[in-house]
């Protein structure tokens, strides 16, 4: 028998990977908005504003089951909110740190995660992942270390960190509510609550009304690349390689970031974040490879939002 993927399974692989590639110019199109007369709030409601429309026609489409009663609603409505805090974070990280810092920073969450679920849930911490947790740390330590440091940065890490600890708890959250529960539903009940809340604090602080016609590019850009087209491509692939085939994919994310990075901003990192980076990478990898069989964290309604 031949080692080589099926078809179905090499198109799944190449789904997950566009949808990786689509995530990883996110935060690109962070460090653009500011120049554009952005701020946050304004950028992300419209974000999640726009994606959310586009969310709900293809469940109107699809002819999808929208009620799953108010358990489901109320985990769904948490996890919007649970969302905003986690956007708010990584997109402050972005004013601070180079975005290839900030991605990496994020692919901490599966070793939040791994520690999250042996407190909460007494799961087991094999010999496999506490190899990898201590990776992870030993990577950060690295990402975060000496070098161009200041408080600036150092506040940007912590963001960074920040952003990976509220994922994990949208993940954690995502996996005890949403089983059951159709991913798009599900995204396109995120994006509502995310935007809607994004929206009143941009509208109250006047930022909807100083948007500038140069602004549309980026607004509509990350609406539909690092949101829609990366969150569906990533939903068609998982179900042809599983999750955790599709997490180990998505670590062309950070790595995509970084190349964008340096050749759109001119951002560079030292060689100790890049080697701290990597092993943050690695321990993403190891960490989906050795995932508990009984519980499967990365449903495709999770990651889709990232």
């Amino acid at each position: 028998m031949s080692g080589r993927p099926g078809r179905g399974e090499s198109a799944g692989l190449a789904l997950v990977a566009v949808s990786a590639v689509s995530f990883g110019t996110l935060g690109i199109f962070g460090k653009w908005a500011p120049g554009r007369g952005l701020d946050i709030p304004t950028l992300l409601g419209l974000r999640f504003g726009i994606a959310a429309v586009l969310l709900w026609a293809m469940v109107a489409v699809r002819r999808e089951r929208v009620w799953y009663g108010r358990r489901g609603a109320a985990g769904m409505g948490l996890m919007g909110l649970l969302y905003v805090g986690q956007a708010s974070a990584f997109f402050s990280s972005l004013r601070f740190v180079p975005a290839a810092i900030t991605s990496i920073l994020l692919y901490v969450y599966p070793g939040v995660v791994t520690v999250l679920a042996r407190v909460l849930f007494g799961e087991r911490v094999t010999r496999g992942r506490a190899m990898a947790l201590l990776l992870a740390s030993a990577g950060v330590i690295l990402v975060a270390g000496p070098g161009r440091s200041s408080g600036l940065v150092l506040q940007g890490v912590l963001l960074g960190l920040l952003s990976a600890a509220v994922y994990s708890a949208y993940i954690l959250l995502g996996s005890a509510v949403l089983r059951g529960i159709g991913a798009l539903p599900a995204m396109a009940v995120v994006s509502s609550v995310a935007g809607a809340c994004f929206l009143v604090v941009a509208a109250a602080g006047g930022g909807l009304h100083r948007v500038q016609p140069s602004a549309w590019g980026v607004i509509v850009g990350i609406a539909v690349v690092p949101t829609l087209i990366a969150a569906t491509s990533f939903l068609a692939g998982l179900s042809r390689i599983g999750p955790a085939r599709a997490a180990i994919v998505s670590t062309l994310e950070p790595a995509t970031t970084a190349l964008l990075a340096a050749l759109l901003l001119g951002e560079s990192l030292a060689p100790s974040r890049i080697a701290g980076g990597a092993m943050v990478l690695v321990a993403a990898v190891l960490l989906a490879r050795v995932r508990s069989p009984g519980r499967d964290p990365s449903l495709a309604a999770l990651r889709a939002e990232a």
